[in-house]
């Protein structure tokens, strides 16, 4: 195939016509070869995307984005699929292959049965992550209930986590159920107690997965931060306005487990941290790739 358009033969003959054709046929093997061994160098392949059949009989979608390492995977809120992360998918990609994902039950995913624990659904982001080949170690960022799912993750398998990023984390059921239910009414314990007990959007078991865990290895040396919304996210809400102060003073707790853990509340942030201060959580997911 020639990259130039081939001579008038009336102009130039046809052996002039060959030659040029060679030429380009050369030409266009260089580029190629070229190419080739610059993606080889580099180590670059395109980002996963799609449906995965895991090794559990789950079946769960995954779409990365961007490029450079360490990569980054993003843990959604509860009932949230994945796109719904896109606004904190899209700056991160910048500078780092950046990962959502749908849990079995959400989206693109398949079934699963519930009620769920946190177990089993950590079990489910490692082997897709193997199937999909999404390299290690990762950095995760989770935001609410993906805030406590990745703090499992990485104490379960820490040896393939760079760092972990939690925001707005949903608390451990102890300290924090001990701690609020004697400032409730009645009506206030019985949510507080059914939220914990899975009656949720996702029916994840709080409980059960408070006892994984607890269970889990320590966390390792490894960096930490969790970023936290102010009582902006409570308003209209009685039983955190209430609450609020304790769930401050548990997730201080709970950075301070980690040995290289941080705590920040981040100035005039609702539960959404990632969509009113992006930059804040972008600086400070960097900051933990980095180390």
């Amino acid at each position: 195939m020639a990259v130039y358009p081939p001579q008038n033969k009336g102009e130039a003959g046809p052996q002039a016509a060959g030659a040029v054709q060679a030429i380009g046929v050369v030409l266009l093997a260089l580029v190629l070869a070229v190419a080739v061994a610059g993606c080889s160098l580099l180590g670059e392949k395109e980002p996963p995307q799609g449906t995965f059949e895991l090794p559990n009989g789950r079946s769960l979608y995954i779409e990365c984005i961007g490029s450079g390492s360490p990569p980054i995977v993003i843990e959604a809120g509860i009932s949230m699929s994945g796109a719904e992360m896109f606004e904190l998918q899209k700056p991160l990609a910048r500078h780092h292959m950046t990962c959502t994902y749908d849990r079995a039950n959400i989206g693109s995913s398949g079934k699963a049965p519930t009620p769920r624990t946190a177990g089993e659904i950590v079990t489910d982001l490692h082997q897709l992550l193997q199937m999909a080949d999404v390299p290690e170690p990762h950095v995760l960022v989770g935001h609410s209930a993906g805030g406590f799912l990745v703090q499992l993750y990485g104490r379960r398998y820490s040896d393939e986590v760079k760092g972990v990023v939690a925001m707005s984390p949903v608390p451990p059921a102890h300290p924090w159920l001990d701690r609020v239910l004697p400032r409730f009414n009645e009506d206030e314990r019985d949510a507080a107690l059914a939220f914990y007990r899975g009656e949720n959007e996702e029916q994840i078991n709080w409980l059960a997965s408070s006892k994984e865990l607890n269970k889990a290895p320590s966390p390792a040396r490894k960096p930490f931060a969790v970023l936290l919304s102010t009582k902006l996210e409570c308003l209209g809400d009685p039983p955190c306005l209430k609450s609020y102060d304790i769930y401050e003073e548990v997730e201080r707790e709970v950075a301070r487990q980690w040995p290289e853990g941080s705590y920040r509340q981040v100035e005039d942030a609702y539960h959404e941290i990632y969509v009113q201060k992006p930059g804040v959580v972008v600086d400070t997911v960097e900051r933990v790739a980095s180390k």
